[in-house]
């Protein structure tokens, strides 16, 4: 018997003595390294210009992407991980390579996130930036213009105290830089860092071929939790290279911009992402002398591959009155998740044969618990199903949305917006850019509209493994009923309701900012930058100028501009469609095949000769508050005119005037949109409704669903643009 037990004992330890080293190890950190950064290849890239036409302007538009993430982004390093369907690291020249190779661009930045990257990361993020320039000069002085940036990301579930994420882009790359990237106080990425070990293990036993890249996460990890947090009130020249800089307020980050007095913007992007802003967020809270600096916030980001940011609605997710919420009704553009609540309680309870009365009022009770839970309402419907929210919480007549839009935190908001309680708080005058937001280290990624789970954040699929979405039937016991919440132990842990289903729907290639620049090079294009010379694209690279030409300096004031006038002013709007893209790359039979198949994966920028058409031009004219509490909705005409053009591959080209400025008396903003000809994009219909005679939305089919579109592309007809940024034109008579 002794035997026995003897060799059952020695059975079972060499059973799990793997596991057990593997545990071991994993706790220890032995096998866990430091990515590696890459290397950037030598070869000279093949560029295709994107103005390949006849122009008189002095001046030549170049593409860039001012917003990408490599794998020192903790939430890109998860991302990266084969268990959420990452395809490992992309380290900086991941970033140098695709964007000379597969999206030929003009210029880029790498803008990872701050508030985890390290000393290390940093100094490669630079050295890397630094030898892409190197090698694309020797190849040829024009070929690539790398930036060096980051990004702060704030949030905050409170809306007075949100900031959201921006962008700091610099003008050298050589030189004194900044010591260490600045990051935020208060963020949800914060919450990366605590990942239980046990997860770590569980995935690394799973995903047992790809061990290493758990390993190297558990890593970084524990490297990070090892960094001091930087002083404050110390000068940033004085502190210590290794500590983390964080700051909690936009202020406090113009300060230490203003220590390092190095050229700089910040640049707002995803202002109305509602899965990372509160529900009632607005651009208020930091519209004050301190939190917006006009020498900085020159430049917002309107259009990314989280979507859109442009639209304001006068629709919120709750209604207000006296500090006390209470749940809206819908309405044919919108549906608050609030009264879906209600809804799927409703449905649950007839199903479960509820009374009619019963029913109702556990509707009733759902939305107001919603509302009293928020920002966690969601919650409150137990046995969380996204199909079950249809599509409530989303702006349904938006262009390609942001998820769970805020249109409070919309650019035209913004633009809008006047603080006449502090009078030397300076307007928002926000010029336009677009950018990718990619994770892959992928600068304009939206060269194709093809291969989602790559050229996209997209990622999951409803179906999967780490989701929640179940096709089998609900069951309930007894009447379903809303659940209560712990809303106080909930904003203390900041978890939420897992959406990666609904949010992976309104993912999508991303977008460009365009350049009007003396010449491609890197004061040239930072130039047009502090300029505002730029416009933003979804993603397809048409060619816009947008000009007042009746100035009276007899000056051409393009897009971007700021001045007085006394006379009615005049505008000229050209556009050019894009290229039309074919099959593959264009590239030599002695190019790098590991950056075409690994990086491009076998497709890249391919522009044809023919061009797509240009079907209209769309002005959008706001008038900024003229005094306190003047309604905003009455302020924003979208679409102010509208003017058909013909179909033609040379484009389209308008004038008209406004006629009714003088006897305004008062500033009023003018942009336009260039709307290109329907073709098929990633996630266009978002959530693919099924609906009614009456536009309702009755079924989801999500991207990625067994009984919906697949896990292909999820591709339909999507009208691409590109916007203008605005000019900005005070009367005479307008002395504010």
């Amino acid at each position: 018997m002794n035997l026995y037990l003897k060799r059952t004992f020695i059975g079972l330890l060499v059973l799990i003595s793997p596991f057990l080293f593997l545990l071991i190890s994993l706790f220890f950190n032995w096998f866990g390294k430091h990515p590696d950064s890459g290397n950037i290849d030598n070869q000279s890239a093949p560029f295709h210009s994107s103005q390949n036409i006849e122009v008189s302007d002095e001046k030549r538009i170049l593409f860039g992407d001012l917003h990408v993430h490599t794998t020192y982004s903790l939430d890109a390093f998860l991302g990266s991980l084969p268990i959420l369907e990452g395809e490992g690291v992309h380290p900086v020249a991941d970033a140098c390579n695709f964007s000379r190779f597969c999206a030929n661009l003009d210029f880029f930045s790498v803008t990872d996130h701050a508030e985890f990257l390290t000393r290390r990361e940093w100094e490669d993020t630079i050295e890397s930036l630094q030898s892409c320039s190197r090698i694309s000069k020797n190849n040829d002085a024009e070929e690539i213009v790398p930036f060096l940036g980051w990004e702060w990301t704030q949030t905050s579930l409170d809306p007075s105290k949100h900031y959201g994420h921006k962008n700091i882009i610099l003008r050298p790359l050589d030189g004194e830089l900044p010591a260490r990237p600045i990051g935020a106080l208060e963020s949800s990425y914060l919450n990366f860092m605590d990942t239980p070990f046990v997860y770590i293990y569980g995935a690394l036993i799973y995903d047992y071929n790809n061990m290493s890249d758990y390993f190297n996460w558990r890593h970084r990890n524990i490297v990070i939790q090892d960094i001091e947090i930087c002083e404050k009130d110390v000068s940033v020249r004085d502190l210590p290279k290794d500590c983390l800089e964080r700051v909690e307020k936009p202020s406090e980050l113009f300060s230490k911009l203003d220590e390092w007095d190095i050229d700089s913007l910040v640049i707002p992007h995803g202002t109305s992402w509602g899965n990372t802003s509160p529900p009632m967020a607005s651009w208020e809270n930091q519209f004050d002398s301190s939190n917006h600096d006009q020498k900085y916030q020159k430049l917002i980001e309107l259009y990314s591959g989280h979507g859109n940011t442009e639209e304001y609605r006068p629709w919120r997710s709750f209604n207000i009155d006296k500090e006390v919420y209470s749940c809206p009704q819908p309405s044919l553009d919108f549906v608050p998740y609030c009264f879906q609540a209600g809804e799927i309680i409703r449905e649950r309870c007839r199903v479960s044969a509820g009374s009619s009365s019963e029913c109702d009022s556990r509707a009733k009770l759902a939305r107001e618990s919603y509302v009293s839970s928020n920002p966690f309402g969601i919650l409150t419907v137990p046995k969380y199903n996204p199909k079950e929210w249809l599509d409530s919480g989303q702006c349904l007549d938006c262009f390609l949305p942001a998820f769970d839009y805020r249109p409070g935190s919309s650019i035209q908001y913004a633009l809008a917006l006047r603080n006449f309680d502090d009078d030397k708080t300076e307007a928002y005058r926000f010029g336009f850019i677009g950018s990718s937001d990619n994770h892959g280290a992928r600068p304009g990624s939206g060269y194709k509209e093809i291969d989602r789970i790559i050229n996209s954040d997209s990622k999951y699929k409803s179906s999967g493994p780490l989701t929640t979405n179940s096709d089998e039937e609900e069951s309930f016991s007894g009447i379903p009923k809303t659940e209560e919440v712990n809303l106080e132990e909930l904003m203390k842990t900041r978890t939420g309701p897992p959406q990666l289903e609904r949010i992976s729907s309104f993912l999508y290639t991303g977008g460009l900012v365009a350049t009007h620049s003396v010449s491609k090079d890197r004061n040239s294009i930072w130039d047009s930058l502090n300029n505002r010379e730029v416009y933003a694209t979804s993603g397809e690279r048409i060619l816009l100028w947008f000009d007042v030409i009746n100035h009276p300096s007899k000056q051409i004031k393009p897009m971007g501009s700021e001045f007085n006038m006394e006379i009615n002013p005049k505008f000229r709007v050209r556009a050019v469609g894009s290229q039309k893209q074919l099959p593959g790359c264009n590239v030599g039979e002695e190019f790098n095949r590991e950056i075409l198949d690994r990086l491009c994966k076998g497709e890249c920028f391919n522009p044809s000769d023919e061009r797509k058409i240009i079907s209209r031009i769309e002005v959008v004219r706001i008038r900024p508050q003229a005094y306190s509490g003047e309604p905003i909705e009455n302020l924003i005409e979208d679409p102010w005119k509208v003017f058909d053009c013909e179909a033609s591959a040379e484009g389209c080209e308008v004038e008209f005037t406004d006629e009714n400025f003088t006897d305004a008396n008062r500033e009023i903003i003018y942009y336009v949109r260039a709307i290109q000809e329907p073709s098929l994009a990633i996630n266009a219909s978002n959530l693919n409704c099924d609906r009614d005679d009456s536009g309702k939305c009755i079924k989801v089919n999500l991207c990625g669903d067994i009984d919906g579109q697949g896990e292909g592309d999820c591709l339909s007809q999507a009208e691409e643009r590109a916007w203008s940024s605005p000019v900005f034109i005070k009367s005479a008579a307008d002395q504010t």
